[in-house]
């Protein structure tokens, strides 16, 4: 996501450009969860994988050779089996595109390719950033009102996302991570956590009126917690583009960037909220 810009003035033009791409992606996403099932995985999928061709694509032009086609396969296999299973059968999963992964790429180091064996840990480190942890957007789906908890967290982030960005621009002064991130600063930063535990405890009062397990409570503590924490994934993703000099992992949607830049915090979002639904609400 790209937010907490130190300028004073934000540009009319992208703003514009940038509200339209959330709209439609909004629409899109809101449609998926409303229609849940099938529509909602496929969405999901579809997503995951853009944003993980974008990471392989990355690095490929890094110089780097993921294997895309087993990063493709394996992330589309867990994504498919936590939507039937649940996570039964992910080890499985795992294990083979590990046991075939390091076969491809041990194959390649014979062959002559000397980066082979950071090439192997950059296929895994795929497989579990799009594939393991991205899947956690069709486990919450699975959970007692997993549409409304899902609602909730992804709403979360838009607030942070969108203070961080609006109180950045305005009042950004002191960089967060200049050597990571020089452009992100503290002000966008503790704007984005003041207006996530506001949407947080808004949100949730918003929603125990239709879902009484649901409540302010509930939106306080995801408020806190994913508006404190989520960022670093934002950091995360600048700190693999930084590495190669890139503003953003592609130009899918028009003033957000790329599918991986779309989901940076997200995957973070709805993984942390999932464990403390089932270990604390």
């Amino acid at each position: 996501m790209v937010w907490c810009f130190p300028v004073r003035k934000i540009e009319p033009g992208m703003l514009i450009t940038r509200v339209k791409t959330a709209l439609v992606l909004l629409v899109l996403g809101l449609t998926a969860i409303y229609l849940s099932g099938w529509t909602y995985f496929s969405f999901i999928t579809i997503i995951l994988l853009l944003a993980a061709r974008e990471y392989s694509h990355i690095y490929h032009k890094g110089g780097f050779q993921p294997n895309t086609i087993i990063i493709l396969a394996t992330v589309s296999g867990l994504v498919l089996f936590r939507f039937l299973f649940d996570f039964q059968y992910n080890d499985a999963i795992l294990a083979l595109s590990f046991l075939i992964s390091m076969a491809v790429h041990t194959i390649q180091n014979e062959k002559g390719r000397e980066q082979a064996p950071l090439d192997f840990a950059l296929t895994l480190s795929a497989i579990i950033y799009f594939g393991w942890i991205g899947s956690y957007f069709i486990s919450i789906m699975f959970l007692p009102e997993g549409q409304w908890w899902l609602l909730l967290s992804i709403a979360i982030i838009a607030f942070v996302d969108s203070g961080a960005y609006f109180i950045g621009s305005r009042f950004g002064k002191h960089t967060l991570a200049p050597r990571v991130s020089p452009k992100k600063t503290w002000e966008g930063y503790f704007g984005g956590v003041f207006f996530g535990v506001l949407g947080g405890i808004s949100i949730g009062l918003l929603f125990h009126q239709y879902v009484p397990s649901i409540n302010l409570i509930h939106g306080l503590i995801l408020g806190i917690i994913l508006s404190i924490i989520t960022p670093l994934g934002d950091l995360g993703e600048s700190m693999i583009k930084r590495q190669f000099k890139l503003k953003d992992s592609s130009n899918l949607f028009p003033g957000h960037g790329g599918a991986m830049d779309r989901i940076d915090t997200w995957v973070w979002a709805v993984c942390i909220s999932y464990y403390l639904i089932i270990w604390i609400f």
